[in-house]
């Protein structure tokens, strides 16, 4: 399936674009920003293009198992990306998946990565079928753990040296939803109240 729009009350998830890249890296290649995230700081903007090649050629596999979006804030008339949000299909067989994100730190506390991540659960259980979503976070990443818990995610305990990151293993909390959760949800605007 390509190509593919999610769009929620603030923002839009598309396809990357190879225009995109000055975006991408004013947030990637803050340490900030990627404190808590599976892949380093980009050095350079060839980091940074390097990502957007790879990302744009997974989203023409066929069959696709990986969506990732660029996160696109939409307001007066005008569009600015801020963000990357990504939805893998782990299992087919069990219908089993995973999110993961990331925002300019420009725009944190603003209800981006909760309506973010709503996109994804959405996308995955009506568009992919999904039963299970999965995702993780740093255990010192308290936002992200809270936007997690905002989309109905139940946190499902630690994975101990779960990721290799800068050298260092760490540690991941675990958190899920299913389908049947997902219709118990209330539903939220995206506007982090």
């Amino acid at each position: 399936m390509f190509p593919v729009s999610l769009v929620g009350p603030r923002i839009t998830l598309r396809e990357w674009q190879e225009d995109d890249a000055p975006a991408v890296y004013s947030y990637a290649s803050q340490p900030i920003a990627t404190k808590f995230l599976p892949w380093e700081t980009h050095a350079d903007l060839d980091d940074t293009r390097e990502y957007l090649e790879s990302v744009m050629a997974a989203a023409r596999e066929d069959p696709r198992s990986t969506y990732d979006f660029a996160v696109v804030f939409r307001a007066d008339g005008e569009e600015r990306l801020l963000g990357g949000g990504r939805i893998s299909i782990r299992d087919t067989t069990h219908r089993r998946g995973d999110i993961g994100y990331v925002v300019h730190p420009d725009w944190w506390s603003r209800g981006i990565g909760t309506e973010l991540a709503t996109l994804l659960v959405d996308f995955g259980f009506t568009t992919l079928g999904l039963h299970r979503i999965e995702a993780t976070a740093e255990p010192l990443n308290v936002a992200s753990q809270k936007i997690l818990t905002k989309v109905g995610m139940t946190y499902e305990g630690r994975i101990r040296d779960h990721m290799y990151v800068g050298g260092t293993w760490r540690d991941s909390f675990s958190y899920a939803i299913l389908e049947t959760d997902a219709r118990r949800r209330p539903t939220d605007d995206g506007s982090g109240r």
